[in-house]
């Protein structure tokens, strides 16, 4: 097919287009490919996290509401009140958060599930009190410094961003049974829950779609990676990704009857420190290994395929550089013997957990799955005995229950005189 020629122009019409092209703005130079960078998504992280401890005014765009599409379900914000907490006097904003297993093996940074494992907070109107029970009681700070006042504040922002919330008016009382630092997602719990808070607090309702989406935006950005919030929001089984504008989940069918066999030692691992330990770059080979099994550890969730779950819970990227300062292995070996599916390292570790059931039993009315589970985690207690590690064995169950928000009015019994 012969080219149509180019229209000729005149030495007046060159002239011109020469000089209109001079007088253009000059576009920005394209920003630099840089190995193992985040996309803008992830770097809102840095803003979230600057602004919830008030050190800058600087706003995430995820937060401004005149970007984002409406809902049909989406509540106006009131203008013209004074005071924007959606907190009366005598009510209790109660917020329930499951603990989180990340990673799954060789789903790093990716995969994540919840267990029936939850933390509290309750926030009521009062002179500011930060009260905390539990796991952390004795380290955890009562004062503005505390992780979850800190989210609390940047989720009432998002919805707010001109408009501090007046802390000084509420008091907390967190009721923590997750373990600190052992790999069961605390910190993405408090960070959930603090920020559901402030979203509740500024009127969401934190049980729509549109809400739990702007809540996911918001935690992914701040951990930096989606693996244990994803799961915290949702519940369930979690496949999480960064397409680069925005973290998406997508939910994986847990195996009716399935329980979580936990052995959580007694020392305490930071994320921060064990993930700086990873190596920066991995072989071909090890990604092979990792991608092969996270696909057929996906697909022995969704066909009930539980025999593969032994290989398909591998990993060779994080596990090994993780579980070298303690018998991490051993206590695999011990619970598949006892005929665990799979085991892995939970998280950044150390807990570690092994996976039994998930046949379709009902765990409340057949002693078989209670029994093997109790037999997969005598075997892992035996096996951290032997090599002197301390820690104590718990059974759970995933659950398909995230983050969950309800207001209640507290009441005095007129018996006991007790707040119920």
């Amino acid at each position: 097919r012969r080219r149509r020629p180019h229209p000729r122009l005149s030495r007046p019409q060159l002239a011109a287009m020469s000089s209109a092209m001079m007088t253009m703005p000059r576009a920005a130079p394209a920003a630099p490919v840089v190995r193992g960078a985040r996309s803008a998504s992830c770097r809102r992280a840095v803003s979230l996290k600057v602004r919830a401890s008030g050190a800058a005014s600087s706003k995430p765009s995820v937060g401004k509401r005149e970007n984002m599409p409406q809902w049909s379900t989406d509540r106006p914000l009131p203008k013209d009140r004074k005071e924007r907490i959606d907190l009366k006097e005598g009510q209790r904003l109660i917020v329930t958060v499951p603990a989180t297993s990340a990673n799954m093996g060789p789903g790093f940074d990716s995969f994540g599930f919840a267990v029936d494992l939850e933390n509290e907070l309750i926030v009521e109107r009062g002179n500011f009190e930060v009260k905390i029970e539990g796991e952390g009681e004795t380290t955890l700070p009562r004062d503005e410094t505390n992780a979850i006042i800190k989210a609390v504040a940047a989720g009432y922002n998002a919805i707010y961003p001109d408009t501090p919330l007046p802390v000084k008016d509420l008091k907390f009382t967190s009721i923590n049974r997750i373990p600190t630092a052992r790999g069961l997602g605390s910190s993405s719990a408090a960070l959930v829950s603090g920020l559901a808070a402030g979203m509740a607090l500024a009127g969401q309702d934190l049980s729509k779609p549109q809400s739990k989406q702007l809540l996911l935006q918001l935690a992914a950005d701040a951990e930096g990676h989606p693996d244990n919030v994803a799961p915290a929001i949702y519940g369930g089984f979690q496949v999480s990704i960064n397409t680069g504008a925005q973290w998406v989940t997508q939910s994986i069918a847990l195996p009716k009857g399935m329980q979580a066999v936990l052995f959580i030692p007694d020392f305490e691992s930071l994320t921060a420190e064990t993930r700086a330990a990873l190596p920066k770059m991995i072989p071909v080979a090890d990604a092979v290994f990792n991608i092969s099994r996270a696909a057929m550890l996906i697909n022995s969730f969704a066909t009930g395929n539980m025999e593969a779950l032994r290989y398909a819970c591998q990993d060779v990227i994080h596990q090994p550089t993780r579980g070298a300062a303690f018998p991490m292995q051993e206590l695999m070996d011990a619970a598949l013997s006892k005929g665990a599916h799979g085991a892995f390292l939970s998280g950044a570790g150390p807990t570690v957990l092994a996976l039994t059931g998930g046949h379709g039993s009902d765990v409340n009315a057949d002693t078989m799955v209670t029994f093997l589970a109790v037999e997969v985690a005598d075997a892992m207690m035996d096996a951290a005995k032997a090599k002197g590690l301390a820690g104590r064995s718990v059974i759970s169950s995933p659950t398909p229950h995230g983050v969950r928000v309800t207001k209640k009015y507290a009441f005095t019994s007129s018996e006991t005189g007790m707040w119920n």
